[in-house]
């Protein structure tokens, strides 16, 4: 059974035949049935005529053997009528129930098959006096309709059997067969070189003829296909070997990192940037990108942010814990799904330039100090700090020398420029690392004292530097000279919250240092 189902679902003609057979022979049963029924409806239909007919053909008689109550004749009447197979038995009776013959045997009055007739006088059609009942021969009319039933089905039967020979001989001729030689030729085609198929003798311009031409044009657009593959193919290869040249040679460092943020391809130049061994196979044994990149996780550099935004991101890191620190340039775009492509450079060169540049652009020249550029920035930082942490208090000093421009009078620019030098080298020893100090310009000098809100802390650091300043400073030309300063200090956190009018109030401060005799400090009093 498998190996029929086998040979229907692979055979085109074989299974176009069993369809064809099975329809040709529910189509033969169900005209077969409809043919038999008819034919058995007109057998019976002849054999009722024909009872009518010998009934109206012995009429005459039975009416003149009823007229005259001859049982004689009414036995001759029965006995013609037996003479035909048709007729089973015959009883004639006259109305009121008496029995002139009854031939041929016991006849069931309830049957729907009797065959009835009034027989009237022959001289008054009007006037009944006897009846006829024929029982008709039911075994000899279901003969003949057996008979005729099986001669019209044998017929029908064999019509259709040739019909279905014969439309499947067509099939299979004009079908199957080209389709099956069709699959044949197609099988033993060798497309890539461009061969076609020919349509079967009769078929060019049907609907096999057309999947030929189809089948050619696929050939067609294949080969077209194959030759523009053939030439992408090429193309590439010239394009990855130019690639490789550049992989292998150019100075920047190019990787690949996958989904999970492990490098698995990275070329001689990104090895050298990041001490990687040579002939270490990233694929086998692959290294985490934000490991190696940025171990301390201060940068942020992570494959996962490119993949989760779906575009490229930029990071510098510092590489390594010796100083000077290199610094690298970092550039990581999403190349396809799962893959990320990026660069590295190496910008220390840059980094430092840049340090160095922003460095000048806040230190002042003269003293080494930070600047007003600095200062600025610098008591920015320490506003939002403020803000974060409001109760932490800062102190904010401003210094002025006293009769500066006498030194300046009296002893050159050069001996200015010595003194200011000497101050800011005492400023800066006096301060704690995470204290500030800038020249503002001329002979002022303000401190940012982090975290110092308590008058005494302020007095005994600026007491230490007054008294340092007792020290009369040596000049070039051997003159010994002593400076004075005067100080004012405000108090961030205690006298106001805002940076901008500390430094406001430690100048006020400053000037009341000036009026109280010069050479000491004040701390704002709120009195302006």
């Amino acid at each position: 059974m498998s190996r029929l189902l086998t040979l229907l679902h692979t055979r085109l003609a074989l299974r176009t035949t069993a369809i064809i057979l099975l329809i040709v022979g529910l189509l033969g049963i169900a005209f077969l049935l409809l043919a038999v029924h008819f034919r058995a409806l007109s057998v019976h239909q002849e054999q009722q005529a024909r009872l009518e007919g010998l009934l109206t053909t012995v009429e005459r008689t039975a009416q003149i053997a009823c007229f005259l109550n001859g049982e004689e004749l009414a036995r001759e009447l029965a006995d013609g009528l037996l003479s035909n197979d048709i007729v089973h038995a015959v009883r004639i009776e006259s109305l009121d129930g008496k029995l002139l013959v009854d031939r041929g045997g016991p006849i069931d009055t309830s049957s729907d098959a009797l065959f009835t007739r009034e027989i009237s006088s022959p001289f008054d059609a009007g006037t009944p006096l006897c009846r006829l009942i024929i029982d008709p021969n039911q075994r000899y009319i279901d003969g003949l309709v057996d008979q005729a039933s099986r001669f019209v089905g044998g017929a029908l039967l064999l019509q259709l059997l040739g019909i279905g020979f014969c439309v499947v001989l067509v099939v299979v001729r004009y079908v199957t067969r080209p389709i099956t030689g069709l699959s044949q030729r197609l099988r033993a085609l060798e497309a890539e070189t461009g061969q076609k198929l020919q349509a079967p003798r009769g078929n060019r311009d049907d609907e096999i003829g057309q999947l030929v031409n189809s089948v050619n044009a696929m050939i067609d657009n294949l080969v077209q296909s194959l030759d523009a593959e053939r030439c992408l193919r090429l193309e590439r290869e010239v394009e990855e070997r130019r690639y490789r040249a550049i992989f292998d040679n150019v100075e920047t460092g190019i990787f690949e990192v996958d989904d999970n943020g492990a490098i698995r391809v990275a070329n001689p130049a990104f090895r050298r940037l990041f001490k990687l061994p040579a002939n270490r196979d990233l694929n086998r044994h692959p290294i985490d990108f934000a490991t190696l990149v940025d171990p301390e996780g201060t940068s942020g550099a992570s494959p996962a942010t490119v993949v989760a935004g779906g575009r490229g991101q930029q990071w510098e890191v510092a590489l390594g814990d010796e100083e000077p620190r290199r610094w690298v340039s970092l550039v990581l775009n999403p190349l396809e799904a799962g893959r990320l492509q990026g660069v590295a450079h190496d910008v220390t060169a840059r980094k430092r330039a840049a340090d160095a540049a922003e460095q000048l652009a806040v230190t002042d020249p003269l003293t080494g100090l930070g600047n007003r550029r600095g200062f600025d920035r610098r008591l920015a930082v320490m506003g939002r700090h403020h803000r974060l942490y409001p109760d932490r208090c800062h102190a904010l000093v401003l210094l002025d020398f006293d009769h500066f421009k006498q030194i300046n009078d009296t002893h050159g620019h050069h001996a200015g420029d010595r003194v200011l030098r000497h101050v800011g080298g005492e400023l800066a020893v006096l301060l704690r690392q995470r204290d500030y100090v800038a020249r503002l310009g001329g002979d002022e000098f303000v401190l940012l004292l982090e975290g110092c809100g308590q008058r005494d802390e302020v007095e005994a650091l600026l007491a230490r530097f007054v008294a340092g300043l007792q020290t009369p400073i040596e000049l070039e030309s051997g003159v010994a000279i002593t400076i004075g300063v005067s100080i004012g200090v405000a108090l961030l956190g205690v006298d106001t919250e805002e940076p901008q009018e500390a430094l406001l109030l430690a100048d006020r401060a400053m000037y009341a240092a000036k009026r109280a005799g010069r050479n000491t400090w004040r701390f704002h009093t709120g009195n302006g």
